[in-house]
């Protein structure tokens, strides 16, 4: 069994750092329990989509090697799904619900750590389908499935729309690589209780979307497929779409919304400027399982890689955008955000957690309610009578100076040209951001460091 080097900073003590993440390395580290030396920042992966920290610590006490990694997340799994069985039995409809989607995570989280053994890893995979699925017709506002014909398949989602008159804006949201759907349920509960329709889908290429790398690349078709199917809905309003996406699916979705006019807004949490800086800089060691995971060989990917990019379509693109992105993220670099955010010339906003790691995911008690209340704000606009900004005039040639700067560091780049980043400190709220990056256990943790950048076109 081989594992992806980004999703392992969770599995060892943070300051082990990316770099020393090898197999071997983290199975010599598992089998003396490091698995239950996960500090608790790491922990917000796994209990922000419905594990207890009971369940956790369970299964953390049991895991000696990247095998066992797998095989405790499944029994997890089947414990929660046949109490989800139970449930329904007696009538429990809120509680099996519960145990249903608490069952896909962990069959989720149980196959984060295969890459090689294909037919495992589709089997882990099919059961996190599978007790979603179950859980799907139980929830307050029960998810659908979203089937949009594409090139003679089907590229399936769920859609929830919440009670009221009308059609809805809808927000679609696609999951990165070695994701899935499933697990874009707590940002799809965010959008709802705006008042706004979601759909959640597995990128292009990922999870349930045919594994082919080149629908990566060029996801644009897609996107249209997509468009044209929420036209033929009549309880979504087609003049009220957004996009949004994690990792590589928030790539996808700025390729698709440039592309595309009939998308109001695009949002994008952790995304790439380039697939480069997995291939060849952060997951570099890893190649051998991300070829597997597209079922290609290296040569092939070779190919492939240099055409996601987002070099050409950013200038293109002439609706808002918000991107966010962490700077202890150890699979996409946070300065990805910043060259997003100086490359477009739309209209556009800027979220940058010092210490946020990939997906943000230990920080979306801020960042969460920030972007879907941005998402909110864009899709609402032409039921106001408010109509798009202009197009934005081409930046002027960049400072010698500044890019100097930004080879080195960002924060360093912005005092060059006089611009410091506007720091913002936010007190804790409700749910747990942690910082992820190594501290004192007495030392606590106070504030929240967010740096937000904007510009209007």
């Amino acid at each position: 069994m081989q594992v992806k080097g980004g999703r392992l900073e969770l599995l060892v003590p943070h300051m082990l750092r990316s770099q020393l993440l090898r197999p071997g390395f983290v199975r010599m580290s598992l089998k003396l329990g490091a698995a239950r030396q996960m500090p608790a920042w790491a922990k917000l992966q796994f209990t922000s989509h419905g594990v207890t920290p009971a369940d956790l610590e369970q299964v953390l006490g049991h895991v000696d090697s990247l095998e066992s990694w797998s095989s405790e997340w499944e029994r997890l799994g089947r414990e929660h799904e046949q109490r989800g069985r139970d449930a329904l039995t007696w009538g429990r409809k809120d509680e099996a619900a519960r145990r249903f989607l608490t069952a896909s995570a962990c069959y989720n989280f149980a196959q984060y750590v295969v890459f090689l053994e294909i037919a495992r890893k589709r089997q882990l995979h099919d059961a996190c389908v599978h007790a979603y699925a179950q859980a799907a017709p139980l929830f307050d506002v029960p998810a659908r499935l979203f089937e949009v014909p594409f090139r003679n398949r089907v590229i399936r989602g769920y859609l929830r729309v919440p009670p009221g008159d009308g059609p809805r804006p809808v927000v679609v949201i696609f999951n990165g690589t070695n994701a899935v759907k499933e697990e874009l349920h707590w940002w799809g509960e965010a959008v709802l209780a705006r008042g706004i329709a979601v759909v959640t889908f597995d990128g292009p290429g990922l999870g349930e979307t045919f594994h082919r790398l080149g629908h990566v690349a060029e996801p644009r078709p897609v996107g249209v497929a997509i468009m044209n199917h929420i036209e033929s809905c009549p309880e979504l309003d087609p003049d009220a779409v957004a996009y949004m996406g994690l990792s590589l699916g928030g790539y996808c979705a700025i390729r698709m919304a440039a592309h595309d006019p009939r998308v109001r807004a695009v949002a994008a949490v952790s995304p790439p400027f380039s697939a480069e800086v997995y291939w060849n800089i952060t997951l570099h060691s890893l190649r051998h399982e991300l070829a597997a995971l597209y079922d290609m060989r290296i040569e092939e990917m070779d190919r492939h890689i240099p055409r996601i990019t987002l070099a050409d379509t950013l200038p293109k693109l002439d609706r808002p955008l918000m991107v966010a992105g962490g700077g202890h993220d150890m699979i996409t670099p946070g300065e990805e955000a910043f060259r997003i955010f100086e490359t477009a010339r739309c209209e556009r906003e800027l979220v940058f957690y010092p210490r946020g790691a990939h997906d943000c995911f230990n920080v979306l008690a801020d960042l969460r309610p920030r972007m879907v209340g941005w998402l909110a704000r864009q899709v609402t606009r032409h039921r106001e009578g408010l109509v798009a900004r202009p197009r934005r005039a081409a930046a002027p040639p960049r400072d010698p100076a500044w890019m100097a700067g930004e080879a080195v560091d960002p924060d360093f780049a912005d005092e060059l040209r006089g611009e410091p980043h506007p720091v913002e400190w936010h007190e804790p709220v409700e749910r747990p951001s942690l910082g992820a990056l190594f501290r004192w256990p007495w030392a606590a943790e106070r504030r929240l460091e967010v740096v937000h950048k904007s510009v209007m076109a």
